[in-house]
């Protein structure tokens, strides 16, 4: 959990045949398994709370410049910075989050608080990934293009 004030967290079957296939097989599976073992290197989560407090701080001073750098990983940062400024910039949020993966490299993020003085709730529930050494969010829905005819995956309203 991290926190950021306004100013700063294959299948088997029967077989038949001679009898090598199972060995076969199962050599052949203690291969596969081998090779996919503990070589992923774990990301860093206190690396994610450091981006996740400077997108917030970000976020709290409008600056769409410097969350368009945050962002710059993704082909559409520039454009997601902006949609964001324009639904979370500058609301004095106060918030603390928590991350949830069921996905290697993939995080659900639920950050909850307050927003400004009246102290509004905020709970946005943020997509955060890891690829290729940077942190990236999933735009807000309407900043990358849909192809034609493509399925709508966003929650009706």
């Amino acid at each position: 959990m991290g926190r950021a004030k306004r100013t700063k967290p294959f299948g088997t079957g029967t077989g038949t045949g001679t009898g090598v296939g199972l060995p076969v097989a199962a050599a052949l599976c203690a291969g596969l398994l081998a090779g996919c073992g503990g070589a992923q290197e774990k990301p860093d989560l206190a690396d994610q709370d450091r981006f996740l407090g400077r997108y917030v701080t970000l976020l709290n001073t409008s600056d769409e410049a410097g969350l368009a750098d945050l962002l710059d990983a993704h082909p559409h940062g520039r454009d997601d910075a902006r949609a964001r400024i324009e639904e979370y910039g500058g609301q004095d949020w106060d918030v603390t989050w928590k991350r949830t993966s069921e996905f290697p490299d993939v995080w659900s993020v639920r950050l909850t608080g307050t927003a400004g003085e009246r102290k509004r709730p905020v709970a946005v529930v943020e997509t955060v990934s890891r690829e290729d050494g940077h942190w990236l969010l999933t735009p807000l829905d309407g900043v990358v293009p849909k192809p034609s005819g493509a399925a709508d995956t966003a929650r009706p309203r």
